[in-house]
């Protein structure tokens, strides 16, 4: 069972002057307030959202009168837990606004740290621990992984977390030695009431896990603001404990990546983490209606596409790669392919094969030479009842056929 605070906020019976609320006065104060703490803010699917850390969120609402929300800790930890009552407290002393709060570990009532920790943290992680060491490689493998996000591939004998991923053999010995407040130190996030090293060094992991393509900062603003970031997460937490267990290879990797100069370090205690952590080391995994498919996991969005097409890349310089793919749904009648998807070019080579429940047309162009390139293009189609999807995928050096078609071979029926 997950940890959850619930809120709302709203002006006290007296009038007070100087202060309108409503919905617009209400967001600038959280947005200040959050600029004020450090935090980010942002809006997502008509709410507002703010993030004190990663896997950290405080959702707003504005309903009657009342800026109403709640917040998920138990991933983030009992740190961020403390963190979210300090954040929900500021706002409302700074307006005087009434504070409701719905808190059934009982820290917003009585603030100890400690038995909020020991007693909704620890045992809700005992329990899980206990719950997933009990599952094999054949079944689920994925826990505490952000529900709007990619999927990503399954890792032999692993279960992959919003962290790193964790062996079976390690958690079932974490299980049976009664080790779980130690191993829950490197799965919060938020551990304590502070920010200590574990904390910054734990915010590093999670980025490096869900988001970071291991490719050079210079290839897009993303790479570089998570390369960064990572970098700049890992110093802090080394100098705050230079004993703390510290990922140096991957920390040097990253440093590499971003033609930064690492930082001087005594011997550290090195975290052997190299084979357990980056999700986007492999390929991952988005869902279209009924089906999903794989991308390779360092493939960037085009976010100023604003076609109907979604289109994943690598770079020029990187690659070359181009990833074109949309849906198309047939309400009451079975999907069909469309045979002018196959006109992109001239075909060398037409294949028809069925894949699990789908059927797969897929066309291999001759190569398209252009000013200072030559592209060799394949496009596919997968029917799966009334949906369709729409595939081309581009390479720049020859040879990437069977790149391409195991791409497609890759998806999936999700319903």
């Amino acid at each position: 069972m997950s940890v959850r605070i619930r809120f709302s906020l709203e002006p006290k019976k007296r009038i007070f002057s100087g202060f309108a609320w409503n919905c617009q006065s209400a967001e600038l104060m959280v947005k200040e307030l959050a600029k004020k703490m450090g935090y980010q803010c942002f809006r997502v699917e008509g709410m507002l959202l703010v993030q004190l850390c990663p896997e950290g969120y405080i959702w707003f609402n504005w309903n009657k009168r009342k800026l109403q929300g709640e917040s998920q800790t138990n991933i983030a930890g009992p740190g961020f837990h403390a963190a979210v009552v300090e954040f929900l407290e500021c706002a409302a002393l700074e307006k005087k606004l009434k504070l409701k709060v719905e808190d059934r570990t009982g820290y917003f009532l009585k603030r100890d740290f400690l038995a909020m920790r020991q007693k909704y943290f620890y045992q809700w992680f005992s329990d899980l621990m206990d719950l997933v060491s009990g599952w094999d490689e054949k079944g689920e493998y994925m826990f505490c992984w952000p529900a709007i996000y990619y999927i990503p591939s399954r890792q032999e004998g692993k279960l992959i977390t919003h962290i790193r991923s964790f062996s079976l053999k390690e958690i079932s010995g974490m299980v049976h030695s009664g080790m779980s407040v130690a191993f829950a130190k490197d799965f919060f996030i938020w551990n304590e009431p502070v920010k200590d090293a574990r904390y910054y060094r734990n915010s590093a992991l999670v980025l490096l896990n869900q988001s970071c393509y291991f490719m050079p900062s210079q290839r897009s603003t993303q790479d570089f603001y998570v390369n960064q970031r990572i970098i700049e997460l890992l110093e802090k937490a080394y100098i705050l404990d230079p004993d703390i267990p510290f990922p140096q290879k991957t920390y040097l990797n990253i440093c590499n990546l971003d033609d930064h100069t690492p930082m001087e370090m005594d011997p550290v205690n090195l975290m052997d983490i190299d084979d357990s952590i980056g999700c986007r080391k492999h390929l991952v995994y988005r869902k279209i209606g009924n089906m999903s498919f794989a991308i390779p996991g360092n493939f960037l969005y085009d976010e100023e596409d604003s076609s109907a097409i979604d289109h994943y890349y690598d770079g020029r310089d990187y690659g070359g790669h181009d990833y074109y793919i949309y849906a198309a749904v047939f309400a009451g009648r079975q999907a069909e392919f469309k045979p002018q998807w196959f006109e992109q070019g001239k075909a060398e080579k037409i294949l028809d094969f069925e894949l699990n429940k789908a059927r797969v047309r897929v066309a291999f162009y001759e190569p398209e030479v252009k000013p200072g390139e030559t592209r060799y293009g394949v496009s596919a189609q997968v029917l799966y009842k009334d949906q369709r999807m729409n595939i081309n995928i581009v390479s720049r050096k020859p040879g990437e056929r069977d790149w391409a078609l195991e791409l497609i071979k890759n998806i999936r029926i999700t319903e």
